[in-house]
Order: C-alpha cells, then structure tokens, then sequence
C-alpha cells in the first residue's frame, strides 16, 4: 500500500470521525462551551468534503501509478540506439 493510499484512507476516516463527532453534537442535551459547539458545527459541515477530498485523493494516485506503467510500457519498447 503506497503513502498516498494511506493518506486517503486516512482523511476518509477523519471524515467519518468528524460526521460522528457533529451528529453527537447535534444531539447532546445540556450545557456545553461554545468552542465545543463550534468544533460540532465544523466537524458536521466539512465531513462530507473530507470523504470527497479522501476519496479523490486515492484516485488520482491510481491514476498516476497507471500513467507511470503505460510510460514506462512505451519506453520499453522504443528501441535502443545501437552504438
């Protein structure tokens, strides 16, 4: 698994973590600080962008790796100069 997979699944499960954290939020009944709330109200905004942002991430690292095996197919098969 390459660093850049890790790094999309790691922001896709931040995205997760961060729904978790704004539905709790929402659904807490008492006194809480108001930077907590904001954090709640953040974390609910962003999380769907950050799973986006996750997933993207993966894709385009797909695509890259593909790229660099088709490049690497066709200078394979160039040929050499004989000297």
């Amino acid at each position: 698994m390459t660093i850049y997979r890790r790094i999309g699944l790691g922001i896709i499960g931040l995205g997760v973590i961060m729904f978790f954290i704004g539905a709790s939020m929402f659904t807490y009944r008492g006194n809480i600080y108001p930077a907590v709330s904001k954090i709640g109200e953040y974390s609910f905004i962003f999380w769907l962008p950050t799973i986006i942002l996750g997933t993207i991430t993966i894709i385009l690292e797909n695509i890259v790796l593909a790229v660099r095996k088709r490049k690497k197919k066709i200078i394979d098969l160039t040929p050499k100069d004989k000297a």
